[in-house]
């Protein structure tokens, strides 16, 4: 049961990865005039890193339920929560959110280290759009820093882990053929990180030093860059299936040194088969 709930909440985080995962693609044609709101359920499959920097992977096999919401006040869509703070033609606000699947004990790096429960991230972000289409694609600017959250699923216990932010370039909704089959994003971001953040993957303690693992102490600072992009293609306005691949590199990152670092270019690849279960009869503009 444990196990059951540890992988539950790491497919969440993981699968939960700011605007450009697998969950936060569009599960409908570009139209103009949407559902106000949208539910089912998506078949995801991950392989991700066990940490940034580890040369160590798990692959994620779960269905997991989405909800999309076109309100006035509150959006909640491929792009995350909006419309929250503020909101206006060029500027709008978002809850960011991201996360960490846990690392257990059969990683050979940490061998003799206490396993790490998965990490919930959540914080605000404002994006600041070039170029918004009508109503795809849109090119912006985002600024995002979020409180980390180490969840453990054992005693159902929380402890605040540090932060992590940073500024990305996003091009979301390009469609080759307008209202066609097929949507393509990409992404690129750096990545800042605290010295709490870093310490809960990196640090080495006098107590566990072996042979090719010494002492280290974490800082905060520059933590990495990434390089993603989704494909989506729509099977009909109920049923489309996604492709996302991200490419995370840390040369130059502050933990870079740490002797639990083993690979400073990860892979993160993962498909999902996404099916509206149910949506409503009342329809809204939706410009996305």
């Amino acid at each position: 049961m444990r196990r059951r709930r540890e992988l539950f909440v790491a497919l969440f985080a993981a699968f939960t990865l700011n605007g450009g995962g697998l969950l936060a693609q569009e599960t409908s044609p570009s139209l103009e005039m949407k559902p106000l709101w949208e539910a089912g359920v998506f078949g995801a499959v991950g392989r991700l890193p066990h940490y940034r920097g580890s040369d160590e992977y798990n692959v994620y096999v779960l269905p997991l339920p989405f909800l999309i919401y076109r309100g006035e006040v509150l959006n909640a869509d491929r792009d995350g929560v909006r419309g929250i703070f503020y909101k206006s033609e060029r500027i709008e606000t978002d809850i960011s959110m991201s996360g960490n699947p846990p690392v257990d004990r059969n990683d050979s790096a940490r061998q003799g280290m206490p396993e790490l429960n998965p990490l919930v991230e959540v914080g605000p972000a404002v994006k600041y759009y070039l170029y918004r289409g009508e109503p795809a694609p849109s090119l912006y600017l985002q600024a995002a820093i979020r409180e980390v959250t180490a969840v453990d699923v054992s005693n159902w216990g929380v402890s605040y882990e540090g932060l992590r932010g940073g500024p990305s370039l996003n091009f979301t909704g390009y469609e080759p053929v307008p209202n066609g089959p097929w949507s393509f994003g990409l992404s690129a971001g750096v990545d800042f990180t605290s010295s709490r953040y870093n310490r809960y993957f990196y640090d080495v303690t006098e107590e566990q030093v072996q042979p090719g693992r010494g002492v280290y102490h974490s800082d905060g600072g520059y933590a990495g860059f990434s390089l993603s992009a989704y494909a989506l293609r729509t099977f009909t306005p109920r049923f489309s299936w996604g492709l996302y691949a991200r490419w995370d590199n840390i040369d130059g990152a502050v933990y870079e040194d740490s002797p639990l670092v083993k690979d400073r270019n990860n892979y993160v690849l993962g498909t999902a088969l996404i099916w509206t279960i149910q949506q409503s009869k009342q329809y809204v503009h939706a410009r996305e």
